[in-house]
């Protein structure tokens, strides 16, 4: 079975709710988690991508900052 997640909270505590026919339900924020919506791999957004480049820009900036103040 493969990880399931909420895609609105990203909450992998999941319940059946029997009051709604069985419909899977995130029990951290009370979405409704419908078919296909539920596999991780679908969960990469942007945002987590853009996140780790801006990481790596202030990183080789930092690197470039030094490096150009122990030359001069």
């Amino acid at each position: 079975m493969p990880n399931r997640c909420c895609p609105r909270c990203g909450s992998t505590s999941l319940r059946a709710d029997r009051s709604l026919g069985g419909r899977i339900v995130c029990t951290n924020c009370g979405a409704s988690v419908g078919q296909g919506q539920t596999y991780r791999a679908n969960q990469q957004s942007f945002r987590t991508a853009n996140r780790q480049w801006i990481w790596w820009a202030v990183g080789l900036g930092t690197l470039l900052i030094i490096i150009v103040a122990q030359s001069g």
